[in-house]
C-alpha cells in the first residue's frame, strides 16, 4: 500500500495574537531600557522616604523588580494606545475615501 504524505501548511496565529505579541515585546524592550536608565541614576533604597520601609521593599532587588514592572506596564499602555490610535485612524481614513 503506498504511503501518502499529507502536507499541511503551518498554522498562522490569529492577527490579534500577533499584534499582542509585538506590542508586549516592544513594551518589554522599552521597559528594559527605561529601567536601565532610571536605576543608573537612582538607588531604589534611597527612593523609600519612610524610615522603616515594608519588608518586601527593603531589598534592592525588590525595588528593581517593582520598577521594571512599573515601566513595563507604562510602556505596554503607551504601546496599546498607540496601536489603537493608528488602527482607528486607518479606519477613519478608509471611511473618508468611500
Amino acid at each position: 500500500m503506498p504511503r501518502t504524505e499529507q502536507t499541511t501548511s503551518p498554522t498562522r496565529w490569529p492577527h490579534f495574537l500577533e499584534d499582542l505579541g509585538v506590542l508586549l515585546w516592544a513594551s518589554f524592550l522599552a521597559a528594559c531600557v527605561a529601567t536601565l536608565l532610571f536605576f543608573a541614576c537612582f538607588d531604589p533604597q534611597l527612593l523609600v522616604t519612610d524610615a522603616a520601609p515594608p519588608a518586601w521593599l527593603a531589598d534592592r532587588r525588590a525595588g528593581y523588580t517593582v520598577g521594571f514592572f512599573f515601566f513595563w506596564m507604562m510602556s505596554a499602555i503607551a504601546s496599546f494606545l498607540t496601536a489603537y490610535l493608528i488602527e482607528t485612524r486607518n479606519g477613519a481614513a478608509d471611511r473618508e475615501h468611500r
